[in-house]
């Protein structure tokens, strides 16, 4: 088989697994994710928790006996949906599975979304190491284009996304929704500078913060461990039985973990949402997160 029709393929496998995982997120009650608040009336439904009392038909509430029913609407359609993927070594961590199959997944199910809900969709993935950007178009073609790039991506280097969310803000007419896929091991000032460009720009931009459960508890009993060190570059062994050195790490991880708690609340004075997902349930979390935004209108 020619390196051409087995690209083509793991294109199609990945077209298909993900329109499998749209399909099973939509199942049941999800498909009212696709209506919202627009201004266009689709059809009458019966009142579940959490939906605007405002929308209640009670010309038709009238005629169903205990039964409040409401108005569905058609969401806005032709928006602008970038997805944003972190492409750095770090990437490629995981428990049962590491963080970049499950965001390559994650970034074709959104694509197949938008796809049926008739967005333009765009795609980049960075690190100080590469840079590539999709600006964003409809159709197949740009849709194969997407899982094309998703299935050559190496994750390599260091996060780096700050400056190309800036450079990728300001380049965008139109407003746009920015769904950033990255495990937050960043320089998280130059990060939040460029989310902060982004929301100038007047963007809707949602971070899906990729983890493990155990991402910041030191094991017990770990031993001697070998690493790299991330300013000299050089093999360096540590004995963590040692109540001294296992103290001094387990302080590091503290200060780490305190850098993102004040991270995350100063995006949200910029009204930026952090979303945790772990590997297991990232795709439920990104389409989620897409449909629900869409619902709301941005």
């Amino acid at each position: 088989m020619s390196e051409i029709n087995l690209l083509n393929n793991r294109i199609e496998g990945l077209s298909i697994l993900a329109r499998q995982k749209v399909s099973s997120f939509l199942s049941g009650n999800r498909r009212s994710l696709f209506l919202g608040h627009g201004t266009e009336f689709a059809d009458l439904r019966e009142y579940v928790y959490g939906d605007d009392q405002r929308h209640v038909d009670w010309r038709a509430t009238a005629k169903r006996l205990n039964k409040l029913i409401v108005r569905d609407y058609e969401v806005e359609r032709n928006t602008n949906v970038i997805f944003i993927l972190d492409s750095s070594a770090s990437m490629l961590l995981g428990d049962t599975q590491s963080r970049i199959k499950s965001a390559v997944i994650a970034v074709a199910s959104l694509t197949h979304a938008s796809i049926a809900n008739k967005d333009f969709f765009g795609f980049g993935y960075f690190s100080d190491d590469q840079e590539v950007f999709i600006p964003p178009k409809s159709g197949k073609p740009q849709e194969y284009l997407i899982y094309k790039k998703l299935l050559n991506l190496i994750p390599k280097g260091k996060t780096n996304l700050g400056m190309s969310l800036s450079k990728i803000s300001s380049s965008l007419k139109q407003r746009s929704l920015f769904i950033v896929l990255t495990d937050l091991h960043d320089d998280l000032d130059e990060l939040f500078k460029g989310l902060r460009i982004s929301k100038g720009f007047n963007h809707e931009v949602k971070v899906m913060q990729f983890s493990n459960r155990n991402e910041f508890v030191l094991p017990e009993n770990l031993g001697k461990v070998k690493f790299i060190h991330p300013i000299t570059k050089k093999m360096v062994q540590v004995n963590l039985s040692d109540p001294i050195s296992s103290g001094l790490y387990s302080f590091e991880i503290e200060k780490d973990k305190n850098k993102l708690k004040d991270f995350k609340r100063k995006l949200r004075g910029i009204d930026v949402d952090v979303i945790e997902c772990f590997t297991e349930n990232v795709i439920e979390q990104v389409l989620l997160t897409y449909f629900s935004t869409k619902r709301k209108g941005i």
